[in-house]
């Protein structure tokens, strides 16, 4: 039995609450990414998320691209919007179990160089490549030193501020078990439904172009119906509720079990 977790990034939009809601009445958790700069004009629907039973993790404050920002700025990114969550919390009256954190754009200091993928079998790089690269809007340009260093000193941070990755079980890809995606502090993802391609501001210019495309590529995808659990990336956005809704019914349908957060 195929099974996921769900994780959704750019939290809270306009419409949080009926997004929560659907996901509430599929008995479908989720993880839910928020961005500091939304959740500081509209933090309710997080506190209602929370009490619904949602986690909240943490996705830096701007939606800007770490490579661009030095390690002091994109910490402090980090520490405003984590203010914000613990915040959020303690107005649920829910006690937080535990530090979760997503880069925007996954550029975890290096651009598009998502992982070290030099370094990489053969069929791990493809594979990553086709994840991380398709759908980045940046080109897979090989790191200079600093970036490099820039990525470990923040995967050092997270882990000196108590963040973790979460305990995902039974996720049956060997790139994603025997590679620096398994010992990240960061939440990685091994299926992005690639939603974000549908809103008017990209429209026409990626492959997907609707709903039913996006469907298609579930369908389609060489990984997502490995036998394990897969981590599932979508996007809270003001014109992708409906959408994000129809892509759960699909994998629903398609006999996929979604799983609790660890």
């Amino acid at each position: 039995m195929p099974k996921a977790y769900l994780t959704i990034d750019d939290s809270p939009s306009a419409h949080t609450d009926a997004l929560t809601d659907a996901l509430a009445a599929r008995n479908v958790p989720a993880l839910l990414f928020c961005r500091g700069d939304r959740l500081k004009k509209n933090p309710e629907p997080i506190v209602s998320a929370i009490r619904k039973g949602f986690v909240i993790g943490n996705h830096a404050w701007s939606h800007t691209r770490f490579s661009t920002l030095s390690l002091e700025d994109g910490t402090k990114e980090i520490k405003k919007t984590d203010k914000l969550i613990d915040n959020a919390y303690r107005k649920a009256g829910v006690q937080r179990s535990a530090k979760y954190f997503r880069f925007p754009h996954m550029d975890r200091g290096c651009g598009g160089w998502v992982v070290d993928y030099d370094d990489l079998l053969p069929s791990y790089r493809d594979a990553l490549v086709q994840l991380f690269g398709g759908g980045l809007n940046v080109q897979l340009t090989p790191p200079d030193r600093a970036m490099k260093l820039k990525k470990q000193a923040l995967q050092d941070w997270l882990k000196d501020e108590g963040f973790q990755s979460p305990d995902f079980r039974g996720v049956p890809h060997s790139w994603y078990n025997d590679t620096e995606v398994a010992t990240a502090i960061d939440t990685m993802f091994t299926y992005s439904t690639g939603d974000w391609m549908v809103t008017a501001r990209h429209l026409g210019k990626w492959p997907y172009k609707s709903v039913d495309d996006l469907k298609a590529k579930i369908d389609a995808d060489p990984f997502l119906h490995k036998d394990g659990s897969h981590i599932v990336l979508m996007h809270d956005q003001d014109e992708l509720l409906d959408v994000g809704i129809a892509l759960v019914d699909h994998l629903i349908a398609k006999g996929f079990v979604f799983q609790k957060i660890p």
